[in-house]
């Protein structure tokens, strides 16, 4: 059992599954960026770091 005054390893995220067919980043529903930035708007949450393609042909 871990110490409560010892800080723990940080955790890596992963965006679950990105549907924005036409963003640069996403490779079969899954984001290859960096990292990301989300936004809150009217709508709840965005992807801030969406890029569009430079072919905008929807994949797949």
């Amino acid at each position: 059992m871990q110490n409560p005054l010892e800080k723990s390893l940080p955790q890596t995220s992963v965006v679950g599954a990105c549907t924005v067919t036409d963003c640069k980043f996403n490779e079969n529903h899954e984001c290859h960026a960096g990292s990301i930035e989300v936004r809150v708007s009217s709508n709840g949450a965005e992807c801030g770091t969406y890029t569009p393609e430079r072919n905008t042909r929807p994949r797949p």
